[in-house]
């Protein structure tokens, strides 16, 4: 993807999200971690939220376009730039559509818990597996992967709501 394409795609500031974090606020800083190109926490820092957002991003390009809207954008993987990021500093993390391309999503649940402030909160969203749409796809025997959506090719993990709720309970979040 050229610069322009890769800012379209990543241009979803995630309203849903927004409007779920706006009465648990203001948080002093937040570290979006797979910021894209930083939209979520833009409109996070425009709406008082938040008063400073920070980023994580593996697309290149993506995380130079974060770079304009975030206070600071670490490029790489989360598990490549952790010991960079100064995660005392931060009273809420963000794992939006994240937790399904990691092979090992527990161990960044772990971390979180160790490196975030005590009374620090951590966001999770996921694409849910039991969406009406790839149930029907199934059912007539099709299992297409795609370049973006629910069967993105760089998901290695589905959950539905009670997976989902139930993998958090294992790793005690």
């Amino acid at each position: 993807m050229n610069t322009s394409e890769i800012a379209e795609y990543y241009a979803a500031e995630r309203p849903e999200l927004l409007s779920f974090l706006r009465p648990h606020g203001p948080f002093g800083a937040a570290l979006d971690v797979g910021c894209a190109a930083g939209m979520l926490g833009a409109g996070l820092l425009r709406e008082g939220t938040v008063g400073a957002c920070d980023g994580i991003e593996l697309n290149y390009a993506a995380a130079r376009l974060a770079e304009t809207r975030l206070r600071q954008v670490w490029m790489g993987s989360l598990e490549s730039v952790a010991e960079e990021v100064p995660w005392e500093h931060y009273d809420l993390v963000i794992l939006a559509d994240v937790l399904e391309h990691l092979s090992r999503p527990e161990q960044v649940l772990a971390a979180c818990r160790q490196l975030l402030q005590p009374e620090g909160r951590l966001l999770i969203s996921v694409p849910n597996a039991g969406y009406t749409g790839l149930i029907a796809e199934l059912l007539d025997g099709e299992f297409l992967y795609r370049e973006e959506g629910l069967l993105d090719r760089t998901h290695l993990r589905f959950f539905t709501r009670r997976s989902l709720a139930r993998f958090l309970g294992e790793q005690r979040w």
